[in-house]
């Protein structure tokens, strides 16, 4: 069965509504953070999904070639 296409814009707004910000206060509490702090974190998240989610191509990536040796 081949996979199916989900696109890019779908993909975002299900993370965004399976992500929540549950019990902040109490986690922030417990590591000594504060919450403007989780909130920052998870709006840079937010932003970066897009990234995240873009289908790459399948496979091995591809090395960075070697620059080549300077000539004498």
């Amino acid at each position: 069965m081949p996979r199916r296409k989900i696109g890019l814009d779908v993909k975002v707004e299900v993370m965004c509504e399976c992500l929540h910000m549950a019990d902040v206060e109490n986690a922030s509490r417990k590591y000594g953070i504060s919450e403007r702090a989780v909130y920052n974190w998870y709006n840079r998240v937010l932003e970066a999904l897009p990234d995240i989610l873009t289908d790459s191509k399948p496979g091995r990536k591809p090395k960075p070639k070697a620059e080549s040796a300077p000539l004498f």
